[in-house]
């Protein structure tokens, strides 16, 4: 069903965020109920890890349980027009059913959600004014879905907050879903002479391109010179050195703006770490060291190594409450073929993704859902906005 006024193609979107994105939010409407996770609080002892944890984010992916939210809502298209489509939130993803098309979506750690607003100047939009809209973006797919609530202004704003709300919260449990238990540690490992120069280290979440995230164990380290190093481990033994990012004064490190969203850039690797404040504190970090770099800071002595360390740690202890996750589930997206990763403590339920491939490859013959081809990207690092809405159907 269409609505009587199209989009007009010279409307622009304008994204922003209607609360601050520094705090973890709880579900709106929707609630999980499956117990508290683990906080940083984990065994000083921890069991040892090998290998490397890494999943798959192929779109192809089956949605898990039953929906947690419906509604009906109207998306908005490259088509110039708005469509009616009954929108199914899930756990792990979306199902959008309109009158032509189903599409599931599911969710990566690289998701944003923010709110947005048109402008045209040439056609009159008295009626699409009334429309209250949010996108949600895999900007690592170049793929974005816009969404319109409509209504009156305290009605719709309220409604579209309520999506927004629920939606970044559940984006945020795929997120945190994906990490094995750890504790953020600014001290050197005594048998691994490579960490000596540690600032910070903990596990964050890295892109391996369109399909496939892998969990890594950063170490950044105290500059030397006219540089410094983000160090990528295989795990947290340090042990196998994946890639080194090296961070100068012209190094680009940016944040992405989104609803609940702990994605960020250094230089060309994208991260999600496991809270909003883990990434402040990581973002932070790298930005005192560039001063440093900026302003020809000699390299550091093992006594001064060891106040830096001092204050990171006071900061931690500060911020402890934050670092917390709110709810505890097995990882909401499958291993990929690359995953090496073994230890007792894993956020695999392995019984359960052998049950979900199974059942997806008895319904394979039933149903073929094709994903929309990908469009261009928006680039919410530099608050760009694309000249058009990409994705519908």
């Amino acid at each position: 069903m269409a609505a009587s006024g199209a989009v007009p193609s010279v409307c622009r979107c304008f994204c922003g965020n209607a609360w601050q994105d520094e705090e973890d939010r709880g579900f709106n409407t929707v609630s999980v109920g499956i117990g508290s996770i683990s906080s940083l609080d984990v065994p000083d002892e921890m069991p040892e890890v090998m290998g490397m944890l890494s999943y798959s984010t192929e779109m192809d992916q089956p949605l898990r349980g039953k929906p947690i939210r419906e509604g009906e809502l109207w998306q908005l298209s490259t088509e110039e027009a708005i469509q009616r489509v009954r929108l199914s939130l899930y756990v792990n993803g979306l199902f959008i059913s309109g009158d032509t098309k189903q599409v599931s979506v599911l969710f990566s750690p690289f998701t944003v959600v923010r709110n947005c607003k048109f402008q045209a100047n040439t056609c009159d939009i008295q009626e699409f004014s009334l429309f209250k809209i949010f996108k949600v973006q895999l900007y690592i797919l170049s793929r974005c879905y816009y969404f319109g609530v409509r209504g009156e202004a305290s009605i719709g704003e309220e409604e579209r907050a309520s999506w927004v709300c629920d939606i970044s919260t559940t984006v945020r449990l795929v997120t945190q879903s994906l990490f094995p238990p750890f504790r953020i540690l600014c001290d050197p490992l005594p048998f691994r002479e490579q960490t000596h120069r540690r600032l910070l280290a903990g596990y964050l979440l890295h892109s391996d391109g369109p399909y496939m995230v892998s969990v890594l164990y950063c170490e950044l380290q105290a500059h030397q010179g006219d540089q410094a190093l983000l160090v990528l481990y295989e795990n947290e033994s340090c042990e196998v050195a994946l890639n080194s990012v090296v961070l100068n004064v012209d190094a680009i490190v940016a944040e992405k703006v989104g609803i609940n969203c702990s994605c960020f850039t250094v230089e060309k690797h994208d991260f999600s770490s496991r809270t909003l404040s883990e990434r402040k504190l990581w973002l932070r970090a790298i930005s005192n060291i560039k001063v440093k770099l900026a302003n020809a800071a000699p390299s550091p002595s093992a006594c001064e190594l060891r106040y830096f360390r001092e204050a990171i740690k006071e900061h931690l202890d500060e911020i402890r409450a934050t670092l917390q996750c709110k709810v505890r589930t097995d990882a909401l997206l499958p291993p990929s073929p690359n995953n090496t990763f073994q230890s007792e403590l894993t956020p695999f339920a392995a019984g359960l993704w052998a049950q979900v491939e199974s059942d997806r490859s008895k319904s394979a013959a039933l149903v073929t859902v094709k994903e929309p081809d990908s469009h261009s990207p928006d680039n919410d690092a530099n608050g760009d906005v694309p000249p058009e809405m990409n994705e519908g159907l």
